[in-house]
């Protein structure tokens, strides 16, 4: 997901993936047309057809023949001067303006350019420039097309450069249509702006915490909470690395269980078995709330983290076990949660009432005595959570959590209790009032004194705001008074009472005559 989002964000990293997907389509059809099968949008889920493997890119990832040609960098030539990559002419690279150093992007580095791409007949068919948007990518992972994975990388800092893409290193024989013929030459005016081999894995994206591989892992599964590792470290000062302030060998580590500082442990995070890591932690990151400035550490410092993961025992998976297995196993990591937040660890309890919810989501294969305890297990659970997002007054969590708990236990008053809570600190008064009476109309419960105390706290915020109400409008009344004194003495004189109904003179009915009076003429 977070792959296509970033292509959908960026327009030319969509143009060129799309490009990429279109020849893999119709490479496809080419060997024998669509056979019904879903093609894979990640690397390494492919599309296969009987055993052939059919999700083969002859643009971005055709075989490298000629991966054993040294490339030449711009060292090797002068601004105007043209050298052939590829070793067969078919990737060439004229210098434009010298870069500066003497290091290249290596393969996985994250680089960011400017390319005006270009046919031979000088129309322009893309370009970032123009945008105003420079273009990001993981140079040799087969993100772009085979010329420029191979081109950028021999560039330098700030160099800029015509790379001259025959098809082989382009789009191939079917072109793109409609911008890029079959069987197009393309010539790219690329800049290299800069590049990073270090990859910002902090929780919060904001740089803390740098990861630089050292050496690759195996397979994909990394350590998600209560996985066990075995690690091995060295720490020192990223600005001093001769001074280690710590090192470990073949530490066995819970993930999660605060064993390590919180910096290393987020790091962990990102690896993989077999793997070995280079860290750069912002201090204040790697030790959290510790008084680290005692250990000798400078406030505003980097630590430099050098960390090999030997193994890797992920967490125990809720699929893997079996009935009564998974009811003793959500049981388990409900009463750990619970010992977390009496110590006050709010968001490590969080992760361990989620993995009871988990263990506990299915009744599959429990008898019916096992059945008959995971609702009250369920229960118990949502309400622990609820407890926790009224430690951290989230409200809305409060009102979802409880209401699953109700779900699994009706009338459960200490449900009803959270949720009236969370009603009152919502404003949403007539519901609040509705539980937390219910609570105090239930004999014997326990939450009744507690129902009393935040039905009195909400009465209180009731009279609160009728009188706010009421002194905002006799406000605005004599703010009236002063300025249109008429209307107001108009609105302010008391209407006149209306006659007793006895009292009134009844109309004379307009057919009949009028009865003659005394003192009418005699005729």
């Amino acid at each position: 997901c977070n792959h296509f989002f970033e292509l959908f964000s960026h327009p030319a990293a969509f143009f060129l993936a799309a490009q990429r997907h279109t020849h893999k389509y119709q490479m496809a059809h080419h060997h024998g047309g669509c056979c019904g099968h879903s093609h894979g949008h990640g690397h390494g889920h492919g599309h296969s057809h009987g055993d052939e493997e059919m999700d083969h890119d002859p643009v971005a990832d055709m075989e490298d023949d000629d991966d054993d040609v040294p490339m030449p960098s711009s060292q090797e030539c002068k601004v105007g001067e043209e050298v052939d990559l590829s070793g067969d002419g078919k990737l060439k690279k004229k210098l434009l303006v010298e870069g500066t150093g003497y290091t290249h992007p290596e393969k996985g580095a994250e680089v960011t350019v400017h390319y005006t791409g270009t046919l031979q007949d000088g129309s322009v068919f893309d370009s970032s420039r123009e945008r105003g948007d420079p273009f990001v990518f993981k140079i040799g992972e087969g993100q772009v097309i085979k010329g420029w994975d191979k081109g950028v990388m021999s560039m330098k800092k700030g160099e800029r450069a015509i790379l001259k893409c025959a098809p082989e290193y382009a789009y191939g024989e079917s072109g793109s249509p409609p911008k890029i013929p079959p069987n197009a030459t393309l010539d790219f005016d690329v800049e290299l702006i800069s590049w990073t081999e270090w990859k910002d894995v902090s929780k919060d994206h904001t740089g803390s915490i740098l990861k630089k591989v050292l050496k690759e892992g195996e397979g994909w599964e990394k350590p998600d909470f209560d996985a066990v590792v075995k690690i091995s470290y060295k720490v020192t000062l990223a600005d001093a690395p001769e001074k280690v302030l710590e090192a470990k060998e073949n530490l066995s580590v819970t993930v999660g269980s605060e064993e390590v500082v919180p910096g290393l442990e987020t790091a962990l995070e990102s690896m993989k078995k077999g793997e070995q890591a280079l860290f750069q932690v912002a201090a204040k990151v790697a030790y959290g709330t510790l008084p680290f400035t005692a250990l000798g550490v400078p406030e505003d410092t980097r630590l430099e983290y050098t960390v090999t993961m030997h193994e890797l025992e992920p967490a125990p998976k809720s699929w893997k076990l079996k009935g009564g297995e998974k009811l003793e196993a959500a049981l388990k990591k409900k009463d750990e949660g619970s010992e977390l937040f009496r110590q006050g660890k709010l968001e490590r309890a969080i992760k361990k009432y989620k993995a009871a919810l988990d263990f506990a989501s299915s009744d599959y294969e429990l008898t019916e005595e096992q059945k008959a305890q995971l609702k009250p297990c369920k229960a118990a659970i949502e309400l622990n959570l609820a407890a926790c997002d009224i430690k951290k007054s989230n409200w809305t969590g409060v009102l979802e959590h409880a209401n699953k708990a109700l779900e699994f236990s009706a009338g459960n008053t200490k449900a009803l209790l959270r949720r009236g809570k969370a009603y009152n600190e919502l404003d949403r008064w007539s519901e609040a009032k509705q539980d937390l009476q219910q609570v105090i109309d239930t004999p014997g419960s326990a939450e009744i004194a507690d129902a009393k105390k935040e039905l009195s706290k909400l009465q209180k915020k009731m009279k609160e705001k009728d009188a706010k109400e009421k002194k905002l409008f006799c406000g605005l009344f004599d703010k009236m008074r002063e300025m249109k004194p008429d209307i107001v003495e108009k609105i302010e004189e008391p209407v006149p009472e209306k006659p007793k109904e006895e009292d009134a003179k009844a109309p004379e009915p307009m057919d009949q005559d009028p009865k003659p009076s005394d003192a009418s003429p005699s005729p």
